[in-house]
């Protein structure tokens, strides 16, 4: 991949509240399939690949094999409104590959723990997943996408450090390290306004605004690599 190469960070509206609500209300339909990946506070729906491709792909392609056809059904319109918008953000065709995931959805369940002490710095990191997801290709470049469907009280946030990922190599330093050294911007999240980065700033979720948040942080996520056809868009 050429580093050099950036999506800048921006934000743009794609889905309104009625769609949201409709979002929302068919993820909590399917929650007998979310996938726990914290006790009781974290899951997913649909295969992602930086929890999934890690060590054995295997793993990856066979839940992204169970899980597609039931995000294609509940949310078809949803992924084609997001490929179409990529499209034409990036100006080249978007399209998804049956072997790879859909978008899919991080929940986060909000219960009014204490989170005052919340430092996002400790998960902060780059987008490199598409080593796992797409292991034989060599993308040219890359882009995530994160789409507020709803969030707690007290609101939801991404965490962004101004230090792109060959600088951060430069300096010797990881994610966390860098993060814990130097200031970070935040920025807030809309529901149905989408976050889209190229995944090479240094970025992570962000903290709630009230210290003991309760409700749903229910995001829809994606990420795409250029290749020579187009970008395929993945999780």
């Amino acid at each position: 991949m050429n580093y050099e190469e950036c999506v800048p960070l921006s934000q743009h509206d794609i889905l309104d509240a009625s769609e949201c609500g409709q979002v929302r209300q068919r993820v909590m339909e399917l929650r007998k399939i979310w996938t726990p990946r914290t006790e009781g506070s974290f899951f997913t729906l649909g295969a992602a690949s930086y929890l999934d491709a890690t060590g054995d792909r295997s793993a990856y392609l066979e839940r992204a094999r169970r899980g597609n056809p039931v995000l294609w059904e509940s949310f078809g319109w949803l992924q084609e409104r997001v490929r179409l918008f990529a499209q034409e953000l990036l100006d080249e065709p978007a399209f998804f590959d049956p072997e790879c995931a859909l978008p899919g959805f991080h929940i986060f369940v909000m219960r009014g723990e204490d989170r005052s002490l919340d430092q996002p710095s400790r998960r902060a990191h780059f987008d490199l997943q598409w080593m796992q997801a797409v292991p034989t290709r060599a993308p040219a470049a890359a882009v995530s996408l994160t789409l507020p469907i709803e969030v707690p009280s007290g609101g939801a946030s991404m965490e962004i450090w101004h230090v792109r990922y060959k600088e951060a190599i430069q300096l010797g330093l990881s994610g966390p390290e860098y993060a814990m050294s130097y200031p970070s911007q935040t920025i807030g999240y809309v529901p149905g306004r989408a976050v889209v980065h190229d995944g090479l700033i240094l970025h992570a979720i962000g903290r709630a605004f009230t210290a003991a948040p309760t409700g749903y942080r229910i995001t829809l996520q994606g990420h795409g690599v250029r290749l020579p056809e187009g970008w395929l868009l993945y999780w």
